[in-house]
This record gives C-alpha cells, sequence and structure tokens, in this order.
C-alpha cells in the first residue's frame, strides 16, 4: 500500500511540474530582447514573521538595487528592517518588548524566464544581521541584555510581473536564517565574531518567513 501510496505521489509530482513547465514556456514571449533589466531600483514592504517560541508577526520594509550578470541571473543588493514582539521571560530576557532586525542582504536570482510579462525565479544569499531589543518595562535591577548581531542565509523565490518595459510589479517569498544568542552584559559579553555562543547561553533560531510586494524600476 506504501509502495503504490509512493508511486501516486511521484506521478502527481512530475504531472505537476510537466504541467508548470508547459505553462511557463507558454508565456514566455520569443523576441522581446533586453526584458530583464541591466539594473533595477527596487523597494518593498510586507509581513515577516519569527518561528521561535516567544517571538510574534511584524512588519518589514527595504530597498535596493538589482545587477544582471547573465541571461538567468542577478544580484540583488538590498537593505531591509523589520520588527516583531517578543514575549516576556524568552530565553534570558525579563521583560516583554520588541525586536527590530536591519539586514544588508546580497541574493543571487536565478530566473526561469527571461522574456513575457511574468518573470518567476528563485533566490539565494547572504546577509548582515543588525540585531537589537527594546523592553518594555525592564528591571531596574537587573543589566540590559541584548542580541549578537549575526551572519544570515536567505532562501526563497519571487515574481515580477511588468507593467511596462521598465516599470514593474514584485512579490517576494523568502526565510532569513539567523542564528544568535543573547549576549550577558559587561566587559565579557558575547563576541559578535565568533561562531558558537558561550557554554551557559542557548542558541536562538531565529528563523523569519518574509512576504512581501514592491515596485522595481529597470533602466
Amino acid at each position: 500500500m506504501k509502495s503504490k501510496m509512493r508511486a501516486f505521489t511521484g506521478l502527481a509530482v512530475s504531472a505537476i511540474t510537466l504541467a508548470g513547465a508547459l505553462f511557463l514556456t507558454a508565456v514566455e514571449v520569443r523576441g522581446d530582447e533586453g526584458v530583464l533589466p541591466r539594473i533595477a531600483v527596487e523597494i518593498d514592504s510586507g509581513r515577516t514573521s519569527v518561528k521561535e517560541t516567544g517571538f510574534g508577526n511584524g512588519w518589514r520594509y527595504g530597498g535596493g538595487v538589482f545587477f544582471r550578470t547573465g541571461h538567468r541571473m542577478g544580484v540583488e543588493i538590498m537593505l531591509e528592517s523589520s520588527g516583531v514582539p517578543v514575549a516576556a521571560g524568552t530565553d534570558d530576557l525579563a521583560s516583554a518588548g520588541r525586536m527590530t532586525m536591519t539586514t544588508l542582504l546580497i541574493n543571487e536570482q536565478l530566473f526561469v524566464l527571461t522574456h513575457g510579462r511574468i518573470l518567476p525565479y528563485a533566490l539565494m544569499g547572504i546577509g548582515f544581521s543588525f540585531i537589537s531589543f527594546a523592553p518594555d518595562d525592564w528591571p531596574a535591577d537587573l543589566p540590559q541584555r541584548d542580541f549578537v548581531d549575526r551572519m544570515a542565509l536567505q532562501l526563497g523565490a519571487g515574481l515580477i510581473f511588468r507593467i511596462t518595459r521598465s516599470l514593474s510589479v514584485t512579490g517576494k517569498a523568502r526565510y532569513n536564517l539567523v542564528k544568535t544568542w543573547i549576549e550577558n552584559p559587561g566587559p565579557k559579553s558575547g563576541d559578535p565574531i565568533r561562531d558558537t555562543p558561550p557554554l551557559d547561553q542557548n542558541m536562538l533560531h531565529l528563523y523569519g518567513l518574509e512576504l512581501g510586494l514592491g515596485v522595481r524600476l529597470g533602466f
């Protein structure tokens, strides 16, 4: 029974993949050279959701530039900021508050199509996240705590819908994968360049699912 289910699942996935390939081939418009711009400026905003106990959902916004590096490839350099609420008692935090994350992103985009109005792509890259915490009501007898700034891995996909040759609307879904910890106060606080936290601190996996809509202007 299990083997039949696996076979059926494999056939279903193959059929969906084939249908998707046929659809993408149908919507691609041949002979429209230069649809993927050499340089583009983009701004976007949306929601972010951190997949860690005690962290909530919030808004994000960002902007940057895109450089085409090949027929189906380009590099995206963006600066974005997001903020989410943090519940009281999370890890070593003695107060509820708000975590903000400002991230410099360098992502490679691989386009499935390079012609037509609909241009889907996959993305992968890195970022460096500057993380801060603003408590609502921190106890006066306790030293302040904060997060260690860390590198982040980026994985996701997006879609560009061309309105004109230069103006496009964009949609994006991306995971921002950050591993960090809350640093100890004082001169022996956590070092941002270290790969592992001190033995008495827990690693936090701030895996943020980020959804956004934006506008891109190509040149």
